[in-house]
C-alpha cells in the first residue's frame, strides 16, 4: 500500500507543476474554490489545462458535487481542458466507482498516468550512440521540444509553441533537453523545481525512434542539470503507460494512479 504522505505529495506536485508551466502565460488562469482546482494555460494545448480536486472525496455525492463546479469553472476558460483526478482520492480508493460516476455524468475516459517518486536515479545501465542531447537554451530548441510534445499528445503545433515554447518557463527552475539524430529533433526531457523537488515532464519519443534508451538520455539529463544547479535529490513525476517501464527502471515507484477524463459536452 502507498505511503498516504506520498499519495499527498503526487498529488500537490501534479497541481503545483500544472501551475508551473503555466504561470508565465499571458491568458493563464488558476482557480482554488469549492474543493475544486482549476488551472488552465489560456492555450490549445490540453494536456496543460486541467481541472482536479482540491482534497479527497469523502463520498460519491461529494465528488458529483465538485465534479460539476469543475466544469463550470473550467468550460468559462474557453479551451479545451481534462478532469484528473487520483484514484487515491476517490470516494474509498475506489477508482472503479468513480469512473463510473463520472461517466453518469458524461465524462469519458482519456489517458491515466502513475504518480512516481524516487529518491536517487538508479545507475545509467546502457548509454544509447548517435544522440546528440542539446540544451534548451534558444528559439529552435524551444520550438523542438514543444512540437516534439505537440504532435504526442495530437494537439495543434502552435497551441505547443504558445505553451511550451514561451521563453519564460526555461529559466533558472527549468531544464529541458531535445536529443537529435543529425538534425532531426526525436525526443526529450524536461526537469522543473516545483516546490523543491525535481519534476519531470515533456519526457517523449518520435516512434520510429522509441526502444533505443533516447528519452531516458534525454532524462538523466536534464535531471543531472537540476541536481548540479540546486543539489534536490527528490524527484517526482506523472507516467504514462508507455512510460512508466522506463522510469521503473531508472529507480521510480507507482505511488497512485491519475484518470484524466474529457468533460460532458455543452
Amino acid at each position: 500500500m502507498s505511503d498516504p504522505i506520498e499519495i499527498e505529495e503526487s498529488n500537490a506536485q501534479f497541481l503545483a507543476a500544472w501551475i508551473h508551466l503555466s504561470q508565465s502565460l499571458p491568458g493563464r488562469r488558476v482557480e482554488h474554490t469549492d474543493g475544486v482546482s482549476v488551472v488552465l494555460s489560456g492555450t490549445d494545448m490540453v494536456m496543460l489545462n486541467a481541472a482536479t480536486l482540491s482534497s479527497p472525496a469523502t463520498d460519491l455525492q461529494d465528488l458529483e458535487r465538485r465534479a460539476r463546479r469543475a466544469v463550470e469553472l473550467a468550460r468559462a476558460g474557453g479551451v479545451p481542458w481534462l478532469f484528473a483526478l487520483s484514484d487515491s482520492w476517490s470516494p474509498g480508493g475506489d477508482g472503479g466507482a468513480a469512473a463510473e460516476l463520472l461517466g453518469r455524468l458524461g465524462f469519458d475516459p482519456a489517458v491515466s498516468l502513475t504518480g512516481m517518486v524516487a529518491d536517487a536515479i538508479a545507475p545509467q545501465r546502457r548509454a544509447p550512440s548517435g544522440l546528440d542531447l542539446r540544451r534548451v537554451a534558444d528559439a529552435e530548441t524551444r520550438a523542438a521540444i514543444a512540437d516534439l510534445n505537440a504532435v504526442a499528445y495530437s494537439v495543434p503545433i502552435p497551441a505547443g509553441r504558445a505553451s511550451v515554447a514561451h521563453e519564460a518557463l526555461w529559466g533558472d527552475r527549468g531544464f529541458g533537453r531535445v536529443g537529435y539524430v543529425g538534425d532531426q529533433p526525436v525526443c526529450s526531457a524536461a526537469t522543473f523545481i516545483v516546490e523543491e523537488i525535481r519534476y519531470v515532464g515533456f519526457v517523449v519519443t518520435t516512434p520510429e525512434h522509441r526502444r533505443k534508451g533516447y528519452a531516458e538520455a534525454a532524462m538523466r539529463s536534464c535531471l543531472d542539470d537540476a541536481l548540479s544547479a540546486t543539489g534536490i535529490q527528490r524527484t517526482v513525476l506523472h507516467a504514462t503507460d508507455i512510460g512508466r517501464p522506463v522510469y521503473e527502471g531508472m529507480g521510480y515507484r507507482a505511488v497512485t494512479r491519475f484518470a484524466f477524463y474529457t468533460p460532458p459536452q455543452a
